[in-house]
């Protein structure tokens, strides 16, 4: 009880944060006013509150800087790429939508997957899908849609290194 009381004042204290960074003063009412709207938030919308408590938060500190380092190579090669293709004579884009399957079944994990999917130049997160965890992929140079499959299982790796729980970990043969 005490733990879930604590954890309910750090999202109160969190989302008047943000409430205060709206404003363009910090006063005493807009304090006061952004304690009120993070309460009110937090009883409008409860299943956010019972979802963090039903899976802890993880995170592997190494695993995460791998993910990072990850990101900026494929956000300078991908780059590369997509001025390789505006400045090119004839342009080769051969766009399409490509259903990658997902090992984790979290909303939170396939929430971030798709978000840092939708940071990498030429491509762009369409559709999930819950049964089977599905993400849609749209891809701006498509040659081959094995390896653009192979790219996302790759990043959901490195995600779920990062921030996945043991189960999200085991290989998906090996669950029961």
């Amino acid at each position: 009880m005490r733990r879930s009381l604590n954890r309910r004042l750090l999202y109160v204290a969190g989302l008047t944060i943000v409430w205060l960074m709206l404003w363009d003063r910090m006063t005493i009412a807009n304090a006061v006013a952004g304690v009120l709207v993070a309460t009110l938030v937090l009883i409008v919308f409860p299943t956010a509150r019972r979802v963090s408590e039903a899976r802890p938060a993880v995170i592997r500190p190494f695993a995460v800087l791998r993910l990072f380092g990850y990101l900026f190579v494929q956000l300078i090669v991908s780059n590369w790429l997509v001025a390789r293709q505006i400045v090119a004579r004839r342009a080769h884009i051969r766009t399409g939508i490509v259903a990658c399957r997902l090992h984790t079944d979290t909303p939170g994990l396939i929430a971030l997957l798709a978000s840092i999917v939708e940071l990498s130049p030429g491509m762009m997160t369409v559709d999930t899908r819950a049964e089977p965890p599905t993400l849609y992929v749209h891809v701006l140079v498509l040659d081959d849609v094995l390896a653009a499959r192979r790219d996302v299982a790759h990043l959901e790796r490195h995600v779920l290194r990062a921030f996945g729980t043991d189960d999200d970990l085991v290989e998906p043969g090996a669950r029961p």
